[in-house]
């Protein structure tokens, strides 16, 4: 009952989050690095919703935010385009927009629980899934 009550919050989140009496030009600022792009889910969550993310373990918070909220930086956020975040992600080894997302929420995530990003084990995670995967 609980993961149900925590799946539907989150499904609800960007909904209810983006929906906020943002200005325009708040919604529609592209970050061009990770701390931006951290720094602008801050400013677009509300407190209560940044309360109720720290509550969630960091894999709950994974899996449940990955397709509503990462689908909205995936697609407002131009990484499926090559938009400047993007580029940023590119320089750094991460080549696939829902690994860039990922790391993304990930981070958003440790910052709102006061954390070390380990932004570089982040990567390397993503690298040797992909190599993995090319190998097969």
């Amino acid at each position: 009952m609980k993961l149900i009550v925590l799946a539907t919050f989150l499904y609800l989140v960007p909904f209810c989050v983006f929906s906020q009496a943002h200005s325009k030009a708040e919604l529609r600022y592209k970050p061009k690095t990770l701390d931006e792009a951290v720094l602008q889910l801050e400013k677009l969550h509300h407190d209560t919703t940044k309360k109720q993310i720290i509550a969630l373990t960091e894999d709950q918070f994974k899996l449940y935010s990955h397709l509503e909220m990462g689908m909205w930086i995936r697609n407002n956020w131009k990484l499926w385009s090559g938009g400047k975040l993007s580029k940023y992600f590119k320089s750094i080894g991460v080549f696939h927009p829902d690994d860039m997302s990922g790391i993304i929420l990930t981070s958003y995530y440790r910052h709102l629980k006061g954390q070390d990003r380990e932004l570089e084990k982040q990567v390397k995670c993503y690298q040797d899934f992909w190599k993995v995967s090319k190998d097969r």
